[in-house]
């Protein structure tokens, strides 16, 4: 394949994505939730962890799960944007990447009914309660809920842009609030906001609406797109998106970066599995398409020359790499400059994913990266 092994010419090239971001290749740092935040802010320990990704060569780093409000939270180190002191927090790390040219994008989340009850401190909202599956504390959304949402994520986008940001992400993939409402697996409603792929994306559009109408459009929105659940015809198909990804491009979003796999199908993701793999790259072809935008992905990437051969299949127009950059923060400045032999490559085993939900750590290790290894005492079967 045309570019492997002879300097990554594809992934070397710059791209636009809409009007505030000038990205200088095609490779970004996908969200990951490292959960080293404090009261919502970004930490110490979180900005020297960034600034090693910043410095690393990736052309653009997204932040993870920035929570729009107190009323929906998960993890308890996980970012938060809904005060004035989370944007101050947040406005050192967005300057940095500005001065490196790696801008940095901040991630807009509403966990919906997979956030945490207690630290939500009241009702988790879903589109609709699913038939034979308890949901304690779990509320179906009304219509003033809906509008509430949007004025949540339309503040929390201000407050972005009031710390520096050129640019916010939604999390729409993944189960969570705005992908629970695009799929029919989650989505039983018959409203306004369901019973269709259209009226399912409504609130999403909504929500997009709300954002450019609260920062007057003076930062890019892009979309996080939850393409296949991994439940086969039950849930979210590639095919079902075909007239919301233009709908999408017509709301004047600035790129889509596709994810797959919810909560109840999430162990699909945890190792690289040849199939899921195809299935996810089959589905992103789908999706590139349907638009003219800028089509990213993340899922089991783990150097530049596999990037640069995806790139170079016309699969996408920027790759996402989350562990293979957790495992070495200069990988790409390293396969750059002729030294992809010494990057301390990801294994894929998910151990960092498992971290997340161990009680007995206050942060995500690695098992390759001596900057952040695992205590031995930790092992995973």
């Amino acid at each position: 394949m045309s570019g492997v092994g002879s300097g990554y010419p594809l992934t070397r090239q710059p791209i636009d994505l809409g009007q505030h971001l000038q990205l200088k290749n095609r490779v970004y740092f996908a969200p990951m939730g490292i959960d080293l935040a404090r009261d919502g802010c970004l930490t110490d320990d979180m900005f020297a962890f960034y600034r090693g990704i910043v410095e690393g060569g990736c052309a653009m780093v997204v932040l993870a799960n920035s929570a729009i409000d107190a009323t929906t939270r998960l993890h308890e180190g996980g970012l938060c944007l809904y005060e004035e002191k989370h944007a101050e927090h947040l406005a050192p790390l967005i300057d940095y990447g500005r001065q490196h040219a790696c801008p940095v994008v901040v991630q807009l989340q509403h966990y919906g009914s997979q956030g945490d009850l207690a630290r939500s401190g009241g009702a988790m909202l879903a589109p609709s309660r699913l038939p034979g599956k308890r949901q304690p504390g779990v509320r179906v959304m009304t219509h003033e809920d809906a509008r509430i949402v949007c004025n949540q994520f339309g503040s929390a986008a201000r407050l972005a842009q009031q710390a520096g940001a050129r640019a916010v992400q939604l999390q729409a993939s993944n189960g969570y609030l705005l992908s629970s409402f695009l799929s029919p697996y989650s989505n039983r409603r018959i409203d306004r906001y369901g019973g269709s792929p259209l009226r399912r994306a409504r609130l999403l559009l909504e929500v997009i609406e709300a954002i450019a109408e609260a920062t007057q459009g003076g930062v890019d929105i892009s979309v996080r797109l939850g393409i296949d659940d991994c439940l086969g015809d039950k849930g979210q198909q590639p095919a079902l998106l075909e007239q919301v990804v233009p709908a999408l491009e017509r709301a004047g979003i600035s790129a889509l970066m596709c994810s797959a796999a919810i909560r109840e199908t999430f162990h699909y993701m945890l190792k690289a599995d040849p199939k899921v793999h195809a299935l996810l790259v089959h589905g992103v072809r789908h999706i590139r398409e349907l638009t003219a935008l800028p089509v990213g992905f993340a899922g089991f990437t783990g150097s530049l020359a596999q990037a640069e051969a995806l790139l170079d299949l016309g699969v996408a127009d920027l790759v996402g790499m989350s562990r293979a950059l957790f495992a070495d923060n200069d990988l790409v400045n390293k396969s750059l400059s002729g030294k992809a032999n010494s990057v301390n490559a990801c294994r894929f085993d998910g151990n960092c994913f498992r971290d997340k939900s161990n009680p007995n750590l206050d942060r995500v290790y690695c098992c390759v990266n001596d900057k952040y290894k695992r205590p031995d005492s930790i092992r995973y079967d």
